[in-house]
């Protein structure tokens, strides 16, 4: 039985990769799933029962220490990997993963929405096949030095991979309490491409949610940060330190303001009003929904339009007009793993 090699990073690739991967067992093929030790990454392995080989541990916010660990977990990946030979991989922009695939001459496929991505320098070129969402101009790929014929363009948005099977994970995901509340999501301030930005703006942010909303929910990252946080934001802030499934806090949110890129993008794709303060420049993905009238974009300097903001669009006409103008844009999208598993399956044939 042919192999296939999955490496699962981040949460949103878990969910992403999760339905690919059983889709691939019903078509004969074997997936098996490698992932690193990650405080974000271990409780959604479990909740999914994705049945993941744990090798080497995320590098932290610093460059020397996301080096090294690199470096250690591609010497654990030969080790592993040399004794399962699979025909293919596939990575959101794993390095470890390119690099091994590229020694061994393993075809490995790139799926990703971050053509912005500083990891694109190296995982983008070598990728036999680059799958990426229609939103996302070839352009933002051939600046890595893409072939144009290597991009595959599904008619989706990622997160649609797991809203559309949620009735799969609802049971297992906690709920929030019932009432009105404006939700925050913290920006991946250890990822190398922000460098340490989004702390400030999100305490800047949740400051003004605050004088709105009777209560904020903010979705943290790391642990330390509810200390860290406690002490600079309102005590009607409530800050989860749990990692949790975001899409039933979203449902249950009047707004949402997003430091991230993923929750952002299912708050749109749910029609809920969406904020999005990531301090980096604004993706693709992003910049398209932002095009549809779906997410409004606020920059690290205009935090202080977030207050009328947050009252423009919570008014029910407003809340009505996102819900439609959603509805009818999902209506026009595709499910990105059938896409992927048709090309995969075809690739793989030829």
């Amino acid at each position: 039985m042919s192999k296939v090699w999955i490496d699962v990073l981040t949460p949103k690739q878990a969910l992403f990769f999760w339905p690919l991967a059983e889709r691939l067992k019903r078509r004969g093929l074997e997936p098996f799933i490698t992932s690193r030790r990650y405080e974000q990454l271990d409780w959604i392995l479990r909740l999914l029962k994705l049945d993941a080989v744990v090798l080497g541990r995320f590098g932290g916010g610093d460059l020397r220490g996301k080096l090294a660990t690199s470096t250690e977990r591609q010497r654990l990946f030969l080790r592993y990997v040399n004794g399962e030979r699979p025909v293919a991989a596939l990575s959101s922009g794993s390095i470890e993963m390119m690099r091994v695939c590229f020694g061994l001459q393993i075809s490995h496929y790139l799926v990703s929405d971050t053509p912005h991505s500083p990891v694109n320098a190296l995982c983008a070129p070598p990728s036999s096949k680059i799958f990426t969402p229609f939103a996302v101009n070839s352009s933002e790929w051939t600046r890595w030095g893409v072939r144009r014929d290597s991009i595959l363009r599904y008619r989706a948005l990622d997160p649609l991979a797991w809203i559309i099977r949620w009735r799969q994970l609802e049971e297992k995901a906690p709920k929030p309490s019932i009432g009105e509340y404006a939700l925050v999501r913290v920006p991946e301030y250890k990822a190398s491409y922000l460098s340490g930005r989004g702390l400030d703006e999100t305490v800047e942010v949740v400051r003004l949610a605050a004088k709105i909303f009777s209560r904020v929910l903010v979705l943290l990252r790391y642990r330390g940060e509810a200390s860290a946080l406690r002490r600079r934001v309102p005590s009607n802030v409530e800050l989860l330190e749990q990692p949790v499934l975001a899409l039933p806090f979203i449902k249950n949110a009047s707004i949402v303001l997003s430091g991230g890129g993923t929750i952002a993008q299912e708050a749109a794709l749910l029609g809920k009003p969406v904020i999005m303060f990531y301090p980096g420049e604004t993706p693709a993905v992003h910049r398209f929904l932002a095009s549809r009238g779906l997410l409004r974009v606020v920059g690290p300097r205009g935090l202080s339009e977030i207050l009328q903001l947050c009252e423009e669009l919570t008014r029910s006409r407003v809340r009505r007009r996102l819900e439609e103008r959603a509805r009818r844009l999902v209506e026009t999208m595709e499910d990105p793993t059938d896409f992927i598993e048709r090309a995969l399956l075809t690739l793989l044939r030829d």
